[in-house]
This record gives C-alpha cells, sequence and structure tokens, in this order.
C-alpha cells in the first residue's frame, strides 16, 4: 500500500510540475507579480486609500436618523403643590362669580342675588383684599409608552484647520505606502538581480571547471599511460599522483559549484513565487558588460529625489508639519451647525407630548472655544515641533548615509570595470597557455607539473575575471536600489 502511495504521489507530481524558462527581465517581472511582500504592501495601500476617504468624510454634513422606543414603569406624573395670589380685581371678580350660587331672582321681584351683586359691583376694587387659592396639581404629564422618530444634522464650519490638518496627514500617509512599495519592488528586483548574477557566475564557473576537469582527468589517464608504458617525458609515479589528486580536488570543486548551482535555481524559483515541484531553467548572454555611465554628483542627486526612504522621510516631515498645525487648532474655536427633526407619539393623549408637540424641528449654530486648558494645547504644540525637528536630524542622517553607501558602490564599480578590463587580456593569455600545455602533454613535450600549473593558472585567471564581472554587476544592481526608481502613476 505505501508503495503504491508512493507511486502516486510521484506520478502526480510529474502531471502537476511545470518548466519554466527565463531570462533576468521574466524573472523579475514574475517576482514582482508573484512575491508576497509585494502584495502585503499593496494591501497597505488599500488600508490607507480607505482611511484617507474616511478623513475626507469630515468635509461632510453628517446625518443620522434616530429611533427609539421604550415603557416605563409608570406614567409621567407632573406635580405641583404651592398656592396662587390673587390681585384685588380677581378677588372682585371671583366674589361677583360666587354670587351665581344665589338662587335666581323671581321676574320683577329683587331678590338676594341682584342685591348683593349691586353692593359687590358698587365697591371699588382696591377694597377687597389679595387673595390666595391652593395651587396643588397632580396630572398626567406623560404615558408610560413613548416612541421618537429623528434626523439629527451636524456641519463642522469651522474646526481652526483640525479637520484640514487631518486630511493632509491621511494623504500623506497613502504616499508614504506608496513609498513602501516602491521600497519593496526595488528590494525584490535587487535580491533576483543578485542571485541571477550569482547563477551566472556559477554557471559559467560550472563550465569552466568541467572543462578543466575533462583535461585533467584525460591527462591523469595519459600519464598513468606513459608511466606504465614508458615514453620520452621524465614520468614518475610522483607525477602521476600530483595530477591524480588535483583532478579529485577539481571534482570536488566541482560538486560543490553545482551545489551552489541548484541552491541559486532553489532561491530564484522562491523569489518568483513557484511551487517546490516546478523546474526552473534560467538563461542568459554573455553580453559585454558597460561602464557606469553617470557621475558619482548626478547618482547621489537622482537618489534624493527618487530612493523611497528618502522620499519618506520628507513625507513625515509635513506629516509632522500638520500634527503641529492640529495641535495649534485647539487655540481658535470650533464652530458647528447643527439640526434635528422629530416626530414623538405617546400612549397618553395629552400632556406635554400632545398633539401640538408631537412634531418638531430645530436648528442652531454652537461655538465652543477653550479659554484655558492647563497649558496642554501650548506644551501640545512644542512637544509636536520638537518632534518634527528630529525627523529633520534623521534627514541630514539618512542623507550623508545615502551619499556615503553610493560613493563605496560607485568605487567599487569603478575599479571592478578596470579590474575586468584589465583581466580581459590575461584571459585570453590563460587559454592559450592552457591550450598549448594540453598538447605539449600529449605529445610528450610538457612535464605533468607545467600541465597542472597551467590548467590551475587558466581557472584561477577566468574565475577571478568572472568574480570581478559579478561584483561590478551586483553593484550596478545595488546603485540602482539606492538611487531609487519613479513612482508608478498606477498607484
Amino acid at each position: 500500500m505505501k508503495r503504491i502511495l508512493f507511486v502516486i504521489f510521484i506520478l502526480s507530481s510529474t502531471v502537476f510540475s511545470r518548466e519554466l524558462v527565463l531570462t533576468l527581465d521574466e524573472a523579475i517581472d514574475l517576482a514582482l507579480k508573484n512575491n508576497a511582500l509585494n502584495r502585503i504592501s499593496k494591501l497597505n495601500l488599500e488600508i490607507a486609500n480607505a482611511q484617507y476617504q474616511q478623513a475626507l468624510s469630515s468635509n461632510y454634513p453628517s446625518l443620522d436618523a434616530v429611533f427609539y422606543a421604550s415603557r416605563d414603569k409608570n406614567d409621567t406624573i407632573f406635580q405641583q403643590r404651592g398656592v396662587f395670589t390673587l390681585s384685588s380685581d380677581l378677588t372682585k371678580t371671583l366674589a361677583l362669580a360666587n354670587t351665581l350660587n344665589i338662587p335666581e331672582d323671581a321676574p320683577g321681584i329683587l331678590t338676594t342675588r341682584t342685591a348683593t351683586q349691586a353692593v359687590i359691583s358698587g365697591t371699588p376694587s382696591s377694597s377687597f383684599p389679595s387673595g390666595e387659592i391652593s395651587a396643588d396639581i397632580d396630572t398626567k404629564a406623560k404615558g408610560r409608552d413613548t416612541a421618537r422618530g429623528q434626523l439629527e444634522l451636524n456641519y463642522p464650519i469651522y474646526t481652526g484647520g483640525k479637520l484640514s490638518a487631518i486630511i493632509e496627514q491621511a494623504r500623506l500617509n497613502k504616499s508614504i505606502m506608496k513609498q513602501s512599495i516602491v521600497r519593496d519592488e526595488n528590494s525584490i528586483v535587487f535580491d533576483v538581480k543578485k542571485y541571477y548574477y550569482g547563477y551566472v557566475l556559477t554557471s559559467e564557473l560550472s563550465k569552466l571547471v568541467n572543462k578543466i576537469y575533462d583535461n585533467m582527468k584525460f591527462s591523469t589517464e595519459l600519464a598513468k599511460e606513459f608511466l606504465e608504458n614508458g615514453s620520452d617525458l621524465k614520468i614518475n609515479k610522483t607525477d602521476y599522483l600530483n595530477a591524480k589528486l588535483t583532478t579529485s580536488l577539481i571534482q570536488s570543486t566541482l560538486a560543490k559549484i553545482e551545489l551552489n548551482k541548484k541552491m541559486l535555481e532553489g532561491a530564484i524559483s522562491n523569489l518568483v513565487g513557484l511551487k517546490y515541484s516546478d523546474n526552473l531553467k534560467i538563461v542568459y548572454d554573455n553580453q559585454s558588460i558597460l561602464k557606469q555611465n553617470k557621475s558619482l554628483q548626478e547618482l547621489i542627486k537622482k537618489s534624493y529625489d527618487l530612493n523611497p526612504d528618502m522620499n519618506s522621510i520628507n513625507l513625515a516631515l509635513k506629516i509632522k508639519k500638520q500634527q503641529i498645525k492640529e495641535a495649534d487648532s485647539n487655540n481658535y474655536p470650533m464652530v458647528n451647525l447643527f439640526g434635528n427633526v422629530s416626530k414623538t407619539y405617546n400612549s397618553y393623549e395629552y400632556g406635554y407630548l400632545n398633539e401640538d408637540n408631537e412634531n418638531s424641528w430645530s436648528i442652531g449654530v454652537a461655538l465652543k472655544l477653550s479659554l484655558f486648558d492647563g497649558f496642554k494645547t501650548k506644551n501640545k504644540v512644542i512637544e509636536k515641533k520638537i518632534d518634527k525637528k528630529i525627523v529633520e536630524e534623521q534627514k541630514v542622517l539618512l542623507e550623508e548615509g545615502l551619499a556615503l553607501q553610493l560613493k563605496n558602490e560607485f568605487i567599487k564599480s569603478s575599479i571592478g570595470y578596470k579590474q575586468i578590463e584589465i583581466l580581459k587580456d590575461a584571459v585570453k593569455t590563460a587559454s592559450e597557455n592552457s591550450r598549448m600545455n594540453f598538447k605539449g602533454f600529449q605529445y610528450e613535450m610538457i612535464e605533468a607539473k607545467e600541465l597542472i600549473q597551467s590548467q590551475l593558472i587558466e581557472v584561477y585567471v577566468k574565475a577571478d575575471h568572472l568574480k570581478y564581472i559579478h561584483d561590478y554587476l551586483v553593484s550596478l544592481a545595488t546603485i540602482d536600489k539606492l538611487v531609487g526608481t519613479k513612482i508608478d502613476e498606477k498607484f
């Protein structure tokens, strides 16, 4: 059963695996598309954009619909206690009103009611003393069930620059996220180039060492034949053993190079987002190496405009400026326009939520000005200004550090290019010398130690030449990373 499962696993891996042939540019494009770090950076940009849109919402009025319903334990009872004070005129009027309790007069006959009314009417009001009546009232003001629907409007008319500062900070933070994407893409491109150039170096070394190994293996067998059958050369067993040992060491070196080559293939596969079952084939052309055509001053100037770290710190300074503005806004008044429209239902028909009061609206302006907050605002502004100075100092350090790194890489690339040019003739000479000694040994004209020496010199000179080419290309890639690239407008 285990054997069957193993066979199924091997077959499925073969069926679902794919083979990709990549050049440097294709590897870079694929890495930028599939690399997880780049995808995360773009998600962070989406978050920053959403935060910016949230900040922009403060430019618009807010309109909220509110509905609530409640049931109280009991009806709301309005209680009043005390007395009402009556004026003399009102006392006289009440006295006249009390005469209505006297029986009506018979037709044509004057009775007590008429007489009493006549007396009260003829008496001046000032003769009546001020009076009092009870003001004790217990009445239902509101029923226990209430429901209300309301629309509320709020609009900040003036905030002392606070809202505009918050919006600008959100916009600048969005720009910082864009720079983060550029930084990550530059890092991805640099890593692809570094591993790609490393692969080219190991691949060329593999070809070189394979060639020398074949030559030495053939020469060792030839030396053994000379030793056993005799020749015009004075071949002894020591010469044969030296050649055999050198061949073994070259074979060991070749195995290490092949291992490094496979590891670099794996690193590139991981960068471009391939699966473990995918097969990668890297192709390249041995193009001529071009000299860096820009001056150091030009590179430094360009980096101050394009380097994502430099741009991020410039954006951070602008954010600090807006934070100062935001803190200082507390010294200014806050003016807000508000309004509401509501409709209320209550289980009691009368009271203060009666039919006349169930629909209402209001509109107004509110102004708030902080008169004293214990110097909180003042010290907050000071804090933000000091914070901005810290970032300014960090910018100076970054400029100096960036210029120093560019200078070092520029010097390395310049010296490396000179070494490449110098070693060109040495490579030709070493190749010719190795070829001549190899043929000479075949025709019994060259001793074994001279053959070994020529082969090793060829390896050393060519490997040194390849190493300088690798280092030069990596230096150029490092310079590109430090200088940066123009931000893509699609962001």
